[in-house]
């Protein structure tokens, strides 16, 4: 008679314990692909979306479903070896990046990640972070010093050439600071390619010492201002030791690249419907 109590009592149990939701949800072990990465890549989070802010709501969004479909975020200390060393990652592998240094990335972004035992690369401008002089409020050192020991990597987006720069005497024809031989009034031309070497060199160095200095950055790897570069700016980059370059151009990742693709999902059109549709075109 026990026995049979013991046995209903844990019927009882199985069928009407309430369960575990994070656990239910982490159980799809489906394989979209094998030895790849998709790299995300966001901007800002606020309350008020445009251009490319998004909601903490929608980033929250992507990240839940990111966990709820079985993908799984690495670090780039891990997409880097595998990148550049042949590393291991595991199936369905992403990696989650943000531009420009936003404090945005810590109140909002990085919570939200949490949630889900996930972490975050931010690619920083330089000066944005040592001056604060932007109208929206950037990381400082010590925020990124405190996310870094989290799991969080930051890395240059340049110190101060994320900004177009005219290109002859009218200023009709822009183009990005870092690959363009831009106008300079006070010599009333054009800069020598010399000059414009010797430009940049001086902006990225700086970038890649002030992160040396802050965050005892091991790795050089750099994502282009508005996804724009040359082969003058990548060699400058090489010989300052950076070695990864992230680009805004689509697609997925194989191993023994130093180009990196990202796919664009920090803009308000990204539906939860549409951002799974982003991830499916990379499926094997």
């Amino acid at each position: 008679m026990k026995a049979r109590i013991f046995l209903l009592g844990l019927v009882f149990l199985l069928c009407f314990a309430p369960v575990n939701e994070v656990s239910a949800k982490t159980k799809n072990t489906k394989v979209y692909y094998r030895d790849k990465v998709i790299v995300l890549m966001y901007h800002h989070i606020d309350a008020v979306e445009s251009g490319a802010t998004i909601s903490p709501a929608r980033f929250g969004t992507h990240m839940k479903l990111l966990h709820e479909r079985g993908y799984n975020v690495i670090s780039m200390d891990q997409f880097y070896d595998f990148m550049l060393k042949g590393g291991d990652v595991p199936n369905n592998a992403v990696v989650i990046t943000f531009d420009d240094g936003y404090d945005s990335y810590r109140t909002y972004g990085v919570k939200l990640m949490d949630k889900y035992n996930m972490v975050g690369t931010h690619f920083i401008i330089g000066q944005s972070s040592d001056l604060h002089n932007v109208k929206t409020a950037h990381l400082t050192w010590d925020d990124m010093r405190d996310l870094k020991e989290k799991g969080h990597n930051f890395y240059n987006h340049t110190y101060n050439m994320h900004n177009y720069a005219p290109l002859d005497k009218s200023g009709n024809k822009t183009g990005p600071l870092l690959t363009n031989r831009i106008y300079i009034k006070e010599k009333g031309r054009v800069e020598t390619q010399k000059e414009y070497v010797e430009r940049i060199t001086d902006d990225l160095a700086t970038m890649e010492m002030r992160l040396k200095e802050e965050l005892n950055n091991e790795h050089g790897i750099i994502a282009f201002p508005y996804g724009a570069y040359n082969a003058t700016a990548k060699q400058v980059l090489k010989d300052l030791g950076v070695s990864l370059f992230f680009t805004i151009k689509p697609g997925i990742n194989k191993a023994g690249s130093d180009e990196v693709y990202r796919l664009n999902a920090g803009t308000p059109k990204m539906t939860a419907n549409k951002f799974v549709e982003l991830l499916k075109k990379y499926h094997d």
